[in-house]
């Protein structure tokens, strides 16, 4: 089973600055690699990577890019993580904060 977390960008969420890295969703070290996805009504896009780790398991990595709005502050987008060893799909909300 992977290790779920999600990490916040390294930069405030400012309106009208562009595009703005605003999350980063991990499942780290699962056998196999998980599925991992952002869900969002807003319209961001997002960049996957994966990363082979020793012992045969996989770190998989998505980050959330969008170009921050002020009529999005509060509201949320998820990180759902799919993998064999969860009995569901293991979801992470993260809230925004646009300044």
């Amino acid at each position: 089973e992977p290790k779920v977390y999600v990490s916040p960008g390294s930069s405030s969420l400012l309106d009208g600055h562009g595009e703005t890295l605003v999350a980063t969703c991990t499942a780290e070290r699962g056998r196999p690699a998980a599925e991992v996805f952002w869900e969002s009504d807003l319209p961001g896009r997002t960049a996957a990577d994966t990363q082979l780790e020793p012992e045969g398991t996989t770190t998989t990595l998505v980050q959330y890019v969008w170009a921050p709005t002020r009529d999005a502050f509060g509201r949320s987008l998820s990180c759902v993580v799919r993998h064999p060893a969860l009995s569901k799909d293991f979801r992470i909300p993260y809230r925004l904060n646009v300044l």
